[in-house]
């Protein structure tokens, strides 16, 4: 099944081993981006059906957007399909491989949309039983003049983010949890809409 969804170079050991060391020494804390993660088919059906899901607008003083339910529980196929390829043994082992994180057992999923004006202040995602958060970025066009890029921040500076990553199409974004990694959402200055599916993938 992991062959259909995912672009073959992802696969090769020693592509794993390249991006498991870049991984590693990444900085302000353990990350990596993965460019044209899914094969070209597979995620243009994907943002079709997720667009299909109903949005929640939430608005509160961190954070400003809309997302849906945990999609797990979705009855569309395509997405149960996506969601059973990430929570396969097949998946969680080649995310121990790219991470060297051992023992994921399994993950969460939503989907979210940030309109002009949306955004997420600073914070570290720490959840007892969060390993790797992951984030499928699905949005077309962005530029850095669009805003909406990750921000992430040094635990040692947090008034300036040390890396900020644009939201390009069909990347595959993934950074280990713990408490150095603070990290948010720029507000979305254009018109543009970014759109993701991401979460978590737990272990003990």
């Amino acid at each position: 099944m992991i062959e259909s969804w995912i672009n073959k170079k992802y696969l090769e050991k020693s592509t794993i081993k390249r991006i498991r060391n870049n991984f590693l020494e990444a900085k302000p804390y353990p990350h990596f981006v993965l460019p044209d993660f899914l094969k070209k088919g597979m995620i243009l059906k994907l943002r079709k059906e997720i667009l299909k899901e109903q949005f929640k607008r939430q608005d509160k003083d961190l954070f400003s957007f809309y997302n849906t339910q945990e999609l797990m529980f979705s009855k569309n196929k395509i997405i149960n399909d996506f969601f059973n390829l990430l929570s396969s043994n097949e998946f969680l082992s080649l995310m121990e491989n790219l991470t060297n994180e051992k023992r994921i057992k399994n993950i969460d999923m939503h989907a979210h949309l940030y309109k002009q004006g949306d955004y997420l202040l600073f914070h570290d995602d720490v959840v007892e039983g969060r390993k790797i958060a992951y984030i499928l970025y699905m949005s077309n066009g962005f530029a850095a003049k669009d805003g909406g890029r990750l921000e992430l921040y040094d635990t040692k500076n947090p008034l300036k983010p040390v890396k900020s990553i644009i939201p390009g199409f069909n990347s595959f974004l993934c950074f280990k949890v713990s408490g150095r990694s603070l990290h948010a959402v720029e507000e979305v200055k254009s018109s543009k809409e970014r759109i993701t599916l991401g979460g978590w993938f737990y272990g003990h």
